[in-house]
């Protein structure tokens, strides 16, 4: 069944730089919209976005952090399940951070997407659900673990558009890459526009590579490393990037914390690896 919502922008917020020499995408707008109970908030921005999101338990809150990304402090008040939202700047290690905090009840659902220059946090009121596209990044919290950081770290997938528009020599391309935590694994993954070889191996004491072969990274944004420190995981930092040959071939390198047994899976269109805790 397909639930049509009609989409009444409830509030919007406008948002400057402290400094014209601001890097990173600029965010347009950010707006709340009403959607069947619960709420959706939407962020405009000028370029393809770089988020983590993860929920805390005391007081209890959703949090979506827009990283590399510097907009003016503001606070509003919210809509249904969302009793606010509080936008603060979090400079971290010489870089920006916009972080987005949704004081929410305890264990509220709530999933996270991005496409293009869009990023939508659907905070869904109780017993219901929205309908997302199944290729988008995405993350959904049910539940907290005080102990554990649970959530998701990545960037705006590519659109089809962008895709189609970019394609050459029919090289495979990287839509999307991401990382996510949970209380018993670590994933990092690449989602591709079709299936792709690779190759996964060990390189020393703290360095796995999975290098994916006929393949390119269309938006420049995916050419950036993830910073995954800030989680409870083995995983350190995610670093991507493109080597030009007769054929080429995207070279993913992941620094660990720690050394953990690790585990490829080729999973539908996506390239998987899993790190135990």
């Amino acid at each position: 069944m397909v639930r049509l919502v009609a989409v009444v922008p409830a509030f919007c917020l406008a948002f400057g730089f402290s400094g014209a020499a601001a890097a990173g995408p600029r965010i347009n707008d950010i707006r709340l919209e009403p959607s069947n109970g619960g709420v959706n908030i939407v962020v405009d921005a000028s370029e393809p976005l770089t988020f983590q999101s993860w929920s805390k338990a005391s007081p209890s809150a959703v949090i979506v952090d827009l990283l590399d990304t510097a907009a003016a402090p503001a606070s509003k008040k919210g809509s249904g399940p969302v009793s606010a939202v509080e936008i603060t700047r979090h400079d971290s290690k010489g870089s920006p951070m916009t972080r987005l905090t949704l004081p929410t009840q305890a264990g509220q659902d709530y999933e996270v997407t991005a496409v293009g220059n869009t990023l939508t946090i659907a905070v869904f009121g109780k017993g219901t659900r929205a309908d997302v596209r199944t290729d988008a990044p995405r993350v959904r919290v049910a539940s907290v673990d005080t102990r554990i950081v649970d959530g998701e770290l990545g960037r705006a997938t590519a659109s089809d558009a962008v895709l189609i528009a970019q394609a050459t020599g029919g090289a495979r391309q990287m839509t999307y890459i991401g990382f996510k935590n949970s209380a018993s694994q670590a994933r990092v993954f690449a989602r591709l526009n079709d299936a792709a070889e690779y190759t996964v191996r060990k390189e020393g004491d703290n360095l796995v590579v999975l290098e994916i072969k006929n393949a390119t990274i269309p938006l420049r944004n995916n050419k950036n490393h993830l910073d995954a420190t800030f989680f409870d995981s083995p995983v350190k930092m995610i670093t991507p990037s493109e080597i030009e040959d007769a054929t080429p071939t995207i070279r993913i390198v992941i620094e660990m914390k720690s050394a953990v047994p690790f585990e490829a899976k080729l999973e539908g269109r996506e390239i998987a690896i899993y790190f135990k805790r």
